[in-house]
């Protein structure tokens, strides 16, 4: 997971974006990335680390949640972290573990190649995120692979 943190502050930087991670949304609420308006940058208001958003004029443009390994639960409570952070948008990535979990998990899913099995997962995590917790903040799924694609098109070193 901190590789894929590593990339998503380097492809936030390379976009223009205040970066930071492990940000503080609320007392219980703790946002793995997030991209901040470069208007108003954290960084010139000193915050302590970690950075809290509810005491500073900072303002959240995209909010990631990794999700190591998923099941309804995470997935819930990672979209109620990114509700309290309030980003225009919100961004759920599926870590590359959750293939061979599902794998040893499903005997069905052992054959599937990578790309099936991730249309099947993302498409299990969009019904938690859409049916059943219904997010206030507009929220994408990505995998891992999607983000590390991204970074390489935009010249992100991986």
């Amino acid at each position: 997971m901190a590789d894929l943190v590593s990339i998503l502050l380097k492809l936030g930087s390379k976009l223009g974006f205040e970066v930071a991670t492990e940000v503080e949304a609320s007392k219980g609420a703790w946002i793995d990335v997030v991209w901040f308006d470069s208007r108003f940058k954290p960084s010139s208001l000193d915050l302590p680390k970690p950075s809290k958003t509810r005491r500073h004029p900072v303002l959240p443009i995209v909010g990631f949640e990794i999700e190591k390994s998923i099941g309804s639960k995470q997935v819930k409570g990672s979209v109620t972290n990114l509700d309290v952070l309030s980003p225009i948008m919100g961004i759920i990535v599926l870590g590359r573990s959750n293939l061979d979990m599902a794998r040893k998990k499903t005997e069905k899913y052992h054959h599937k190649s990578d790309e099936e099995l991730w249309k099947l997962l993302v498409n299990k995590v969009y019904k938690w995120v859409y049916a059943e917790a219904q997010p206030k903040t507009r929220i994408v799924i990505m995998t891992e692979d999607e983000v590390l694609r991204w970074a390489e098109r935009m010249g992100v070193e991986i």
